[in-house]
């Protein structure tokens, strides 16, 4: 098959990686902005958490919905990886990193290990599978205690220690991945080229201060019941 046959197949697969992926980067926002309601107190998470719950229909369909983005996401990805190796089988003898990002060199391997946090945050957190120790109580309402289950995860040196470096890893591949997708999609302006350069470490910036604030906030004592 020539270049030219393959460009179109190819360069479909980059668009819809790129829309799967904003898409999971504007879940990513905003499920930090949800859990950024630790700060308020056992009530407000509470009863966010049990707001999501008493929508079963709904919330399963937004879990299927993500499972099935994040699976097209992952798989056009490893396919493009796999077309640009194959494209260039020879390593080149010198790099030339000039005019890349480390985030950029390294998306391959920061979204391998992001696939491996997620399934691990997954299993641990929402499946409760890895610590037994993780209390499964109800509060004064009669709500599941979210909030003191996190609480109890985040005392624990070993899970912060984890969930550190899976945040420092989502943020090193969000940093990239949304500026990247404005360039495959060809929102690209002369007027606006450094917003839009800006655009993937600012949302990169702003998930990963989130959830880390509300990891060592815990961690600190900060946040307490």
């Amino acid at each position: 098959m020539s270049r030219e046959s393959d460009f179109q197949p190819a360069m479909s697969r980059r668009i819809v990686a790129s829309l799967t992926g904003l898409g999971l980067a504007g879940f990513v926002l905003f499920h930090m902005l949800g859990n950024l309601q630790v700060f308020e107190g056992s009530d407000a998470l509470n009863t966010y958490a049990s707001f999501l719950r008493e929508m079963p229909i709904l919330l399963w369909t937004a879990r299927l919905g993500l499972l099935a983005v994040a699976v097209c996401h992952i798989a056009l990805a490893v396919q493009l990886v796999l077309r640009n190796r194959r494209a260039r089988p020879v390593g080149y003898a010198v790099r030339e990193y000039r005019a890349a990002s480390m985030a950029s060199r390294t998306m391959a391997i920061s979204g391998s290990l992001l696939a491996v946090f997620i399934v691990f945050h997954l299993v641990h957190l929402t499946g409760g599978l890895v610590d037994p120790t993780i209390p499964y109580r109800v509060d004064a309402q009669g709500h599941l205690d979210v909030y003191g289950k996190i609480l109890h995860v985040f005392k624990n040196p070993l899970y912060v220690g984890i969930y550190v470096v899976g945040q420092l890893v989502l943020g090193l591949h969000l940093s990239h991945a949304v500026s990247s997708t404005v360039q495959t999609l060809g929102l690209e302006h002369a007027a606006c080229n450094r917003l839009f350069q800006a655009a993937g470490p600012a949302v990169a910036l702003i998930v990963v201060t989130g959830n880390l604030s509300i990891i060592v906030g815990i961690f600190l004592g900060l946040v307490h019941t």
